[in-house]
């Protein structure tokens, strides 16, 4: 298995996922992603108690079906704040939604919001 960082991609689009399989082998730092087609899948996977990987990042898509990432939001803040305050969580959209990244100021357990389509140079600047 190869070391590094540890990287949630959750996202039902399967292009983004694609992109991001791309984009992440073409930065220097090793790394591992694991993808997520919806927020419940991997808030599962987060807690299952036999998880091999916890991430380091999680790039979270706002809009998903069965569980969307304002609704992982709510379950992860519950969560034991010694496990979730070691994992970087950002929201990505495809929106500019002013509305959408006011509300990521109310999570203090977002790190930032980020605009898809996500550039090379950000995710270079999210593994520093």
């Amino acid at each position: 298995m190869t070391e590094g960082r540890a990287i949630f991609v959750v996202d039902d689009d399967p292009i983004h996922r694609l992109l991001m399989d791309k984009l992440f082998a073409r930065q220097p730092k090793p790394c591992r992603l694991h993808f997520f087609e919806n927020g419940q899948k991997a808030f599962d996977a987060l807690t299952d108690p036999e998880a091999q990987v916890l991430p380091d990042l999680i790039l979270l898509d706002i809009e998903m079906p069965v569980m969307n990432g304002w609704q992982f939001m709510e379950a992860f803040s519950k969560l034991d704040p010694a496990f979730t305050g070691r994992i970087s969580v950002y929201m990505v959209s495809s929106s500019f939604s002013d509305e959408d990244q006011e509300r990521v100021k109310t999570y203090p357990l977002i790190k930032g919001y980020i605009v898809k389509p996500i550039r090379i140079d950000t995710i270079i600047e999210l593994l520093q």
